[in-house]
């Protein structure tokens, strides 16, 4: 009888959370979907390392890609480049194996340094869930610096926009305050920073009502 009451329970607490998180969807606004190339995602069906069997994914945020125009536009410079040093005859006097030889090789680091940049924006995520929130920095295909933050553990949430592409493409920065050691959990660069101060706050909110009622 234990193992089946165990089950009825944590079938109750999942089935709380489906439909408390629905309702704090539904009052911010939001709905289940992806946007911006995957940097907005609301209640998406993943999954992340270290992540817990009644654990529920609310959000996934990446930095706004347009975070990115700056190192796309610098790659494109790099893959033009040697067309226009070989045309203006800087290396006239070379012999043409090398030639080839140095471009290739130009050609391959420009690949890792765009593969890098890539990875560094696509791993690099903010995710709440319905217990905590976990920012996941990646630093390069070795090396991962992964915080938590309980949600009934954290302050008020708050946000920083301003400047004209900011408030343009709609991004800014997430903080949130915590009474742990690192005293802070951020979120650089995000779409829609005001929805996710919004959703976060709820989400802590019911977690201290059930706290409260001994839940």
């Amino acid at each position: 009888m234990a193992p089946k009451k165990e089950e009825e329970k944590k079938g109750a607490i999942e089935g709380w959370w489906k439909e408390t998180i629905d309702k704090i969807l539904h009052e911010t606004g939001e709905h289940p979907h992806k946007a911006l190339l995957g940097s907005y995602c609301v209640y998406p069906a993943a999954r992340f390392i270290t992540q817990q069997q009644d654990e529920e994914v609310v959000l996934l945020l990446r930095a706004h890609p347009i975070i990115n125009v700056g190192w796309i536009l610098l790659v494109i410079l790099m893959l033009l480049a040697p067309g226009i040093v070989v045309s203006l005859g800087l290396f006239a006097a070379v012999p043409g194996k090398f030639v080839i030889v140095g471009k290739l090789t130009w050609y391959l680091v420009t690949l890792m340094y765009t593969m890098e940049r890539f990875l560094y924006w696509f791993y690099s995520v903010f995710i709440v869930t319905n217990e905590r929130i976990v920012d996941i920095d990646f630093e390069n295909l070795l090396t991962r610096t992964i915080t938590y933050a309980n949600l009934n553990r954290i302050e008020e949430p708050a946000m920083i926009t301003g400047g004209f592409i900011r408030s343009i493409f709609q991004y800014g920065d997430v903080y949130v305050t915590t009474a742990s050691e690192k005293p802070s959990v951020e979120a650089l660069g995000v779409p829609y920073p005001h929805k996710v101060v919004d959703i976060i706050s709820r989400l802590s909110e019911e977690l201290e009502k059930r706290r409260e009622r001994g839940e």
